[in-house]
């Protein structure tokens, strides 16, 4: 039906109003205004404004018409259109209950995957039901129709009956309201009355301290009891409650531990009262008297006599000692101990409830028994604890010799709806603590659950489960999956039930919100090892990013392949490729039960397949895991390469034949995160044999087996390094210690006791003998050299095994030999050094391209010890060469120096014109320098200046030449043609020749001589032939200043690296001499394409000519 909202009139007048009016005017009713209450008002505006109905308005006072009743708006009313939609709510939501029914009903499974058939009983069942939901809303649409139909009839009438009746409402509420006004003004005008004060009966109190008038309780009391008196009444008692429970009374055995003391017996009962009774005779004609109670367990109130509770127990304690004795009063008082303790229990339980276990903890009180429901939020099945009594009868009904049973509390467990039997809760009734008893439950409980997950985890995981049977805090389950640090602590919220994972991360929460939906025991043996193999897998990932690994994603490659390849259950697994790690190989990271395992795979074609799969073991000795760290990744990538170089090597090895073995090796450490014991690497022995080639007859120089270890990628992570470590034979330790003493290495390391180290760089990936067999080649040879250097008495100053500088000479002067390659070795002399000029021919006597020096040098077998001999040779005479040439600055040719080869020289002067020729000859197993004058030799093997016949020289210059060749001095004499000279005397020599030379020069330029007539070859055989011996006639030739320049188009000049570098093709003074202007220019690519067709020429002349000296043209 409609609401109906209360009508406001408090400004039309009200029934009593219109009484008191038809009263007032003597039976004329008169519409007009009267007197009102105005109480009556007031409370009629609060209505009014309490119910939302506006007020009415009054009809005017001279209209005779009573006023209308007020209408109730539209708005108070609840629309059929609601009903309607609701109705069709309510039944579109039962239809579809109603099919979810009928889906439920299942048509039973057929065997051998077979369809179902067709159940007459479960589609009677289907029908019923929606049968029944038709009937049903079939039944309420009619009345809705009907209802509907009705309102269309008769809604206008029953608007009035509900406007009347809320009109009579009204009025029924001002007269409760008026009645209850006047009740009220009588009960306040009681306290507005004053009581008449009895005067006289004060004043005589206060005064005198008594009144006469007053009535007397005539009560007289007893003497006062002495304590003697009191004493021997009080023995008396004693005496005579002990004859009468010794004799006269029969008690039961719970009531065996009483004594007497002070005129009472008292009884004890264990862990629950004593209870003081007292008798005035000593046999049992007359009833025991109680006296007082205590109880006697924890958490119990202190009884104390006269108080409400002791007015109410005293009487029915006598009352049962009258009827029954202290049986009686025993059975009354155990009942009620017990009954108090479940109280004490429930009150314990409510106060839980509202404060620590709020929302966990649900209180049932069932008759006698108190129900404790706990984990109330946990999923599935209710786990509670029934606290009650029990009377301890035995089953067959029969009584024990001891006497019948007495009751007791007692406590019974119940796990998943379940009743947990063959279990000691434990419980203090003495101490009663729900908190505590609650406690011990959820220990129990939580220490079912943990062992019932411990028992569904993988056997080799390390799972350990620590118990208490008192605090289910301490109860947690701690799996550990690889090294310590990936460990999870798998507890249960005591209030909530709920599991709590530590350490929490993002990982743990989501596995806690599923392992709180209610999942059993092998579920979250799952779930906890998915979550560890899934953190052990982050954590490597994220070690990993900060070492740069990058990780390879394979689709192709299937787990099933990774599987087969590792021989062994996988959880997860993540590939990586460190710095410099080429794409056929990859790092694997594999996680199972047992902890994490790293593995290096060789890559198929195409990365769909794994070729070969290797363990690194970096467990240490004990079994235990080493921490996810940046040291251990680090110490993984080390090993897991120094695994990888070794087996590619040993692939090569056992191509070849060659024996090898591959040994661990492992190191202590002092770090604090107790590393100690741990893999360090790898080393791979080989035999010396199988790496060096020796000639026949010659000594090993070192011994029997080499180890080599990876120290790991270079800094460009493009090349490994490894450290390939032996022994010296003994006879090599010396000249090797020698040497290193000289010139320590940065890549050879060698040490007194005869152990050297060598370090090796190769690509990654590749074997190492090829670069271990060029670094035992390149220590071989730079112990020979240094050999030979210490005995051509050369200081070493710095070697390495790919470079080696040393000092030679009073001066000294420094050269660098580098071995460049296997087989070609470089030769690097400073321009300041006056070798630099026969650089080139010392780079071909090194590499074994000069023969010719067999003739000059005995007992030297290589190219380097060759290099020496020469060095010694020919440091002076370069020396003082140098000094001439730099003697003149910016005159290249007076003189000029041609090098002919190793050991020949000429010297060229223009001003005056004259050559030289200088070479090494042995004579008598010693070495000297030939200075010889080129005039003595004949014109066409002279030197092109001076090839014409008719060439002569200045008188002046002959003449101080043939001096020269007359004089003699230490260590050199003159030859009448030459000079011959030791070879720290050839210096001197030269530089007489030099002073010579230049005294004969001639200022302006040099002006030849007038030509020689020279006979010609057919007039001399003419003359020859003439019989009286006259000589025939004299055919003159062209003299040498005019022959010179046409020699000189013929044949281009020939200079050396020095006079090329003095030679300046700048600007010219105008006598024809560089300008000397300290700068020296740049020749142009014209000028250098003249001095190479120049060169051209001269060497084809050369060849035509067919001499076998070579001049050389830097």
């Amino acid at each position: 039906m409609p609401g109906i909202l209360m009508m406001n009139h408090s400004v039309n007048d009200s029934v009593r109003d219109g009484e008191n009016k038809k009263r007032s005017s003597e039976d004329n009713f008169v519409n007009g205004d009267g007197h009102k209450d105005p109480t009556a008002m007031n409370n009629a505006i609060g209505n009014a404004a309490s119910n939302g109905v506006s007020d009415g308005v009054s009809a005017p006072a001279t209209s005779n018409a009573p006023p209308q009743i007020a209408k109730i708006g539209p708005e108070a009313y609840h629309p059929l259109s609601k009903l309607l939609v609701r109705m069709a709510q309510e039944c579109y939501n039962g239809l579809e209950d109603t099919l979810h029914k009928m889906s439920g009903i299942s048509l039973g499974e057929q065997a051998n995957g077979a369809p179902p058939r067709d159940d007459p009983e479960a589609n009677k069942r289907k029908k019923m039901l929606l049968l029944k939901f038709a009937q049903d809303n079939r039944a309420k649409f009619i009345k809705l129709l009907v209802l509907t139909e009705w309102g269309q009839k008769s809604a206008f009438d029953i608007g009035k009956v509900i406007d009347l009746y809320a009109w009579a409402k009204e009025q029924a509420a001002h007269m409760d309201f008026a009645d209850e006004q006047v009740n009220q003004i009588k009960i306040l005008s009681a306290y507005a009355r004053e009581n008449n004060p009895d005067i006289r009966t004060a004043l005589e109190v206060l005064s005198t301290g008594e009144a006469p008038w007053i009535p007397t309780l005539d009560y007289i009391p007893p003497d006062p009891i002495s304590s003697g008196k009191a004493l021997k009444l009080l023995h008396a008692m004693n005496t005579s409650l002990s004859i009468r429970l010794n004799v006269h009374e029969t008690l039961p055995r719970h009531l065996r531990n009483w004594r007497i003391q002070s005129g009472r017996a008292t009884f004890t009962i264990d862990d629950e009262m004593e209870f003081d009774v007292v008798s005035f005779v000593e046999d049992s004609s007359d009833q025991w008297w109680f006296l007082d109670l205590r109880l006697l367990f924890a958490s119990a109130p202190i009884i104390e006599t006269g108080g409400r509770f002791w007015e109410q127990l005293q009487p029915q304690a006598d009352y049962v000692l009258q009827e029954k004795g202290l049986g009686g009063l025993f059975d009354f008082l155990h009942n009620f101990v017990l009954t108090h303790k479940l109280s004490v229990l429930r009150s314990q339980a409510v106060e839980l409830a509202r404060t620590g276990w709020v929302g966990s903890v649900k209180i049932e009180k069932v008759h006698r028994e108190v129900v404790v429901q706990y984990w109330t939020d946990r999923p599935g099945k209710k786990n509670w604890i029934e606290f009650g009594t029990t009377s301890n009868k035995r089953k067959n009904g029969k009584t024990s010799w001891r006497g019948p049973p007495i009751s007791s509390l007692t406590a019974r467990w119940f796990s998943q709806g379940k009743e947990v039997v063959d279990v000691d809760l434990g419980i203090d009734w003495k101490d009663i603590s729900m908190e505590r008893i609650l406690k011990r439950v959820i220990a129990l409980h939580t220490t079912q659950i943990l062992q019932s997950t411990r028992e569904r985890f993988d056997p080799k995981l390390n799972v350990q489960v620590d118990l208490s049977a008192t605090e289910p805090t301490d109860c947690a389950l701690t799996a550990t999956l690889g090294a310590l640090s990936n460990s999870v602590t798998l507890s249960l919220e005591p209030v909530t039930g709920s599991f709590i994972m530590q350490p929490a991360c993002a990982l743990s929460a989501r596995a806690e919100f599923a392992m709180n939906q209610g999942r059993e025991p092998t579920q979250i043996a799952s779930i906890l090892t998915s979550m560890l193999s899934q953190t052990l897998k982050d954590q490597v990932q994220r070690i990993a990013q900060q070492l740069g690994w990058q990780r390879i994603t394979r689709q192709a490659l299937r787990p099933d392949a990774v599987k087969a390849a590792v021989k062994s259950d996988i959880l997860e697994y993540s590939l990586y490729s460190p710095r410099g790690w080429t794409s056929a190989w990859a790092l694997a990271a594999i996680v199972s039960t047992t902890g994490e395992s790293w593995w290096i795979l060789e890559l198929g074609s195409g990365g769909i397949s794994i070729d070969h799969a290797e363990q690194i073991v970096m467990e240490r000795p004990d079994g235990s895991s080493l921490a996810i760290d940046r040291n251990t990744l680090s110490r993984v990538e080390r090993v897991a390469i120094q695994l990888l170089s070794f087996r590619v090597t040993a692939r090569q090895l056992a191509a070849e034949n060659k024996t090898f073995s591959l040994r661990r090796a492992c190191g202590s450490s002092s770090k604090a995160d107790g590393s100690a014991n741990v893999l360090q690497g790898w080393a791979l022995y080989v035999q010396t044999a199988d790496l060096l080639t020796s000639k026949p007859g010659q000594q090993p120089w070192l011994e029997d087996a080499i180890a080599i270890t990876c120290e790991g990628l270079k800094n460009d992570s493009r090349s490994v390094w490894h450290i390939a470590s032996g022994r010296l034979v003994p006879t090599v330790i010396a000249d090797m210690q020698k040497l290193m003493a000289a010139a320590p290495q940065s890549n050879f390391k060698f040490t007194a006791d005869g152990s050297f180290r060598v370090l090796l760089a190769t690509p990654f990936g590749s074997d190492i003998l090829g670069e271990l067999r060029a670094r035992l080649r390149d220590v071989n040879r730079l112990r020979t050299f240094a050999i030979t250097l210490q005995k051509r008495q050369m200081h070493l100053t710095t070697s390495s095994l790919q470079k080696v500088q040393f000092r030679y000479g009073p001066s000294p002067y420094s050269a660098t030999v580098s071995f460049t390659s296997e087989d070609e070795v470089a030769i690097d002399i400073p321009q300041s050094n006056p070798h630099f000029r026969i650089h080139r021919l010392l780079t071909a006597i090194a590499n074994d391209r000069s023969p010719s020096l067999h003739n000059f040098i005995k007992g030297d077998t290589n190219g380097l010890e060759a290099l020496c001999a020469t060095l010694i040779l020919t440091r002076s005479l370069l020396t003082v060469l140098a000094e001439l040439d730099s003697a003149s600055p910016g005159n290249v040719r007076n003189p000029s120096i041609h090098v002919h080869s190793i050991f020949k020289y000429r010297l060229t002067y223009e001003n005056p014109l004259c050559t030289f020729d200088i070479g090494l000859q042995r004579k008598n197993d010693k070495v000297y320098w030939f200075i010889e004058d080129n005039i003595n030799h004949p014109p066409d093997i002279r030197a092109a200046p001076e090839r014409n016949p008719r060439h002569r020289r200045l008188d002046d210059l002959q003449e101080k030449l043939k001096e020269l060749f007359k004089s003699r001095a230490e260590k050199w004499f003159g030859t009448r043609k030459g000079i011959v000279a030791e070879l720290d005397a050839v210096p001197d020599a030269l530089r007489m020749l030099h002073q010579a030379v230049l005294s004969c020069k001639m200022e302006g330029g040099y002006k030849p001589p007038p030509p020689l007539e020279v006979v010609l070859p057919q007039q001399q055989q003419q003359q020859q032939q003439q019989p009286n011996g006259k000589p025939s006639q004299v055919q003159r030739r062209p003299s040498q200043q005019q022959m010179q320049p046409q020699m000189q188009q013929q044949r281009p000049q020939q200079f050396s690296p020095q006079m090329q570098r003095k030679q300046q093709p700048g600007q010219q003074q105008p006598n024809g001499r560089p300008q000397q202007n300290g700068q020296r220019p740049q020749m142009t690519p014209q000028q250098m394409q003249h001095m190479q067709q120049m060169q051209r020429a001269a060497q084809q002349q050369q060849a035509r000519q067919g001499k076998s000296d070579i001049i050389e043209i830097d």
